[in-house]
């Protein structure tokens, strides 16, 4: 069996009847997360996210009630820039999601991570221990990518 990145396995479940409602309302969703991005200033909006749209009630999922607080405050004129953009929301709710920015990967920093000399030396003794499969493959990629960056 060959193996397949996801997208070919999302691509075939989208185009099944069952499913194009759902792909449909997700890509909606995010559509609306773009345009929610441009609306919020920056400084809310990288703590903030839209958690769901059903029957023109939107919600956003802050990081914290203090960005809720904010958001509540802003919530009218959240609305019409919403409106504005073309979207039929009705109504905004505020939820505060805990530990929203650790499921989204925030806090990661945006440089590459390294292997340590030690690390490097224990996938070269295990790739040279391994017989040819995927694995030894995997480690011998990610051993040249190492290699390249130093």
């Amino acid at each position: 069996m060959t193996a397949r990145k996801i997208d070919f396995y999302l691509g075939t479940l989208r185009l099944t009847p069952e499913h194009q409602r759902l792909f449909n309302h997700v890509e909606k969703l995010t559509e609306m997360q773009r345009a929610f991005k441009k609306i919020m200033p920056p400084n809310l909006g990288k703590y903030c996210a839209l958690g769901g749209f059903s029957e023109g009630s939107l919600t956003i999922c802050a990081d914290n009630g203090a960005i809720a607080a904010k958001l509540r405050h802003m919530l009218p004129s959240l609305l019409l820039k919403l409106q504005a953009a073309g979207y039929e929301v009705t109504a905004i709710r505020i939820a505060v999601q805990a530990n929203y920015r650790d499921i989204r990967g925030n806090d990661f920093p945006d440089k590459k991570r390294q292997i340590d000399k030690e690390g490097i030396k224990s996938l070269n003794v295990l790739a040279a221990g391994l017989e040819d499969s995927p694995l030894k493959t995997a480690v011998e990629s990610l051993l040249e990518k190492q290699e390249r960056r130093l």
